[in-house]
């Protein structure tokens, strides 16, 4: 609807400023001219006959061009205002939102994710790692890597996409004052050579790079060098922007070849596809150019996940939560989100925001439910969990159902703890951690396959081993 308005505003505009004369001229016609109520000797006088018989001349003309014009285009008939307004309230905004979003509750990064898993800087990876490594993406591409124009294109097509969901998402948030901070700051540290990672102004590609590398003077063959492991040298190729492919002996004479040696020196076929260094001065100054680019574009896409910081969290809980659920249990979910979903009628009558200052939950009339019913449920206790990240749960029975859900399952999984009974009420990491210490060391409540392992039916019913093999042999299954 705002589209619409922006439109008619700008014909409007264009309308009334009369570039071309046509208002002007209409005008003059309707009011039969200038010199039409004037005198010989110049005195005005707008009830002259002479006036009111051009005035009529002029009203039956437009009139018989109106009545031509009708003639040739009987069929076209003009709305009436009351069908203009109508149709302009009904003008919906046009936003439109993909499956993966939620309506704009979640980001959709599918494609970038098959972008990198099958570019030459990207790595093998699934969707929920891929989400995890977006904010150290940076870090995680070696350099060599960076100086290809697929890597530039792929962050900025990333950026873009951020760019356009912010823009669908929160509208009234203006996100390009903070990313104009954001460029001033690293163009000052890009030219003092503060910039993490980029010290070197993207010069210093003439050498190999130094720390995971392997120290080449204390080889001296490259037979050698397979004592490191065939992944190993590998690796120390792949960081270099150098071809791994061939055996591993092959491997690691391509890797000795680069001892004492710096990278520009070497042939251009040992590189992969856009990470050979520049040869003259002219493709020096090209590369620093991309560098730079390169290097923006990081700092952009690091602003915008810092302002997206919460939607990128939902959207990995989302998609945790998508591989833990069935396909029944997502489809449930999604009708009681529909039927809790606000009709847009549900407002007052005089089209009132409810008052709500306590932020009580809505009931299902959509106003807050009753202070007393509020504290009935024990909705006012709030509960934080250290091991879901300090997230708070307000009220007994969100905090006891949490113990079953994807975000405490995904923390004890980081704690290398298993989520049995005996970790109910469990919140904070270091009773978990000695708790665990402690059935550990005692040998009482391990893992017993018997009475510990779950089994699940068609209809949800949740067995341990014995009594599942036993229901199933009977048939009652």
């Amino acid at each position: 609807m705002l589209g619409l308005l922006n439109s008619r505003l700008r014909s409007q505009r264009t309308t009334y400023e009369d570039s071309d004369g046509a208002r002007k001229e209409e005008i003059a016609a309707l009011g039969g001219g200038e010199n039409v109520f004037r005198h010989a000797h110049g005195a005005v006088c707008p009830l002259s006959k002479c006036a009111d018989a051009f005035l009529r001349s002029a009203f039956y003309e437009r009139l018989k061009e109106l009545r031509d014009a009708h003639r040739h285009f009987p069929n076209v008939l003009a709305p009436s205002r009351e069908e203009g307004d109508s149709s302009l309230v009904a003008a919906s905004p046009g936003v439109e939102w993909t499956g993966e979003e939620g309506g704009g509750r979640y980001l959709d990064l599918q494609e970038h994710h098959r972008a990198f898993v099958n570019a030459p800087f990207g790595a093998k990876t699934d969707y929920l790692s891929f989400l995890d490594c977006l904010p150290q993406l940076a870090q995680q591409v070696a350099r060599p890597r960076k100086g290809s124009a697929a890597y530039a294109a792929f962050l900025s097509a990333l950026c873009d996409a951020l760019l356009h969901f912010h823009a669908r998402a929160m509208p009234l948030a203006y996100i390009q004052p903070q990313l104009q901070q954001r460029d001033a700051a690293f163009e000052e540290a890009w030219a003092a050579g503060t910039l993490p990672g980029w010290e070197d102004r993207g010069l210093g590609l003439g050498s190999p790079p130094e720390g995971d590398s392997p120290d080449l003077d204390a080889f001296s063959s490259p037979e050698e060098l397979l004592s490191l492991g065939g992944d190993a040298v590998k690796a120390a190729l792949q960081r270099l922007g150098l071809k791994a492919g061939g055996t591993e002996l092959q491997r690691a004479q391509r890797l000795f070849s680069t001892k004492g040696r710096r990278l520009q020196d070497l042939d251009r076929k040992f590189f992969l596809a856009g990470c050979a260094p520049p040869q003259d001065a002219q493709a020096a100054a090209r590369a620093t150019e991309l560098f730079h680019r390169v290097a923006r574009t990081e700092c952009r896409l690091a602003a915008l996940l810092d302002v997206l910081t919460d939607t990128l969290q939902a959207t990995r809980g989302n998609v945790e939560k998508k591989t833990t659920l069935s396909f029944q249990e997502l489809e449930a979910e999604r009708m009681e989100e529909e039927e809790d979903a606000p009709e847009p009628g549900d407002q007052d009558q005089d089209g009132d925001v409810t008052y709500n200052p306590l932020k009580l939950p809505l009931g299902w009339d959509g106003k807050p439910i009753p202070y007393w019913l509020f504290k009935l449920h024990g909705l006012n206790q709030e509960f934080a969990c250290e091991i879901c990240g300090n997230f708070s749960y307000f009220g007994r029975r969100a905090y006891e159902r949490h113990f079953r859900e994807p975000r405490h399952q995904h923390g004890m999984r980081c704690l290398k703890v298993p989520n049995s009974k005996a970790f109910l009420e469990v919140t904070t990491i270091a009773e978990a951690l000695a708790l665990h210490k402690a059935i550990t060391e005692r040998g009482a409540g391990a893992f017993k396959t018997e009475a510990d392992e779950e089994f699940e039916d068609a209809q949800g019913n949740v067995y341990n081993k014995k009594t599942y093999l036993d229901l199933q042999r009977q048939g009652l299954l």
